[in-house]
């Protein structure tokens, strides 16, 4: 398995976490700031995850 793909498995799971802890962050961390869009910003570090899973190489 080479770098790309296991940096893309790596940010697919950071997504999901930031997914799933979306509730628990905005409580714990940003208590006194209004609620911050994590699951918004896991999506999208997930789509970036699977992009570098899954693309061709190109090399």
């Amino acid at each position: 398995m080479n770098s790309k793909v296991s940096k893309g498995i790596a940010l697919l799971l950071f997504g999901i976490l930031l997914c799933a802890g979306n509730e628990e962050i905005n409580t714990m961390i940003l208590s006194a700031f209004s609620d911050f869009p994590f699951s918004a910003i896991g999506v999208i570090v997930g789509a970036v995850g699977l992009y570098m899973v899954f693309s061709d190489k190109a090399e």
